[in-house]
């Protein structure tokens, strides 16, 4: 008996664990032209998955496009779910002639950020970013507050042809 207690005790600890290291650090963004601002009339569909580490000093994320004709750059922007704001990290691209994406598969995946791969971002100059973004954790932060989405440009939408906020997953 003492065996199992000790047994069912360590798989509580280990599925804690697990809950806590995914908590907050799981993000999903569905991307589709509605939500671009303005709306854009598009096929272009897809899905970000960004996954932030324990310590918020390393993003991994897969970008997934289907329908895309001329994407030619994707970023992760700071602002609130329907205002344009200030890029921050660079997930895709440029290719100005743009690739034509029609996958089932990622269009980048096993892709890791460092702090090293952010854009720093002054709330001052860029009002529609409501922190101060210089590192990772700060971005972790604007995610984990709604005030991050992800971008996907093309050759016909230079501002973007689909975007999706990021939320927890």
């Amino acid at each position: 008996m003492r065996n199992l207690v000790t047994i069912m005790t360590s798989v509580v600890a280990v599925f804690a664990v697990v809950g806590m290291a995914s908590a907050g650090g799981v993000f999903v963004a569905t991307l589709s032209g509605t939500e671009e601002v303005p709306p854009v009339q598009a096929n272009t569909r897809g899905r970000a998955l960004v996954t932030f580490n324990e310590d918020d000093t390393a993003v991994e994320f897969v970008l997934q496009v289907r329908a895309g004709e001329g994407i030619t750059q994707a970023h992760i922007h700071c602002a609130p779910r329907g205002v344009n704001g200030p890029v921050v990290v660079f997930l895709a691209g440029l290719n100005a002639k743009g690739y034509n994406v029609n996958a089932i598969l990622p269009w980048v995946s096993g892709a890791t950020l460092t702090d090293a791969s952010v854009n720093p971002v002054n709330p001052t100059a860029n009002p529609t970013c409501p922190i101060a973004i210089n590192n990772l954790r700060d971005l972790a932060q604007a995610v984990r507050d709604g005030n991050a989405y992800v971008n996907v440009h093309s050759v016909a939408h230079g501002s973007g042809v689909v975007r999706g906020q990021l939320t927890a997953k």
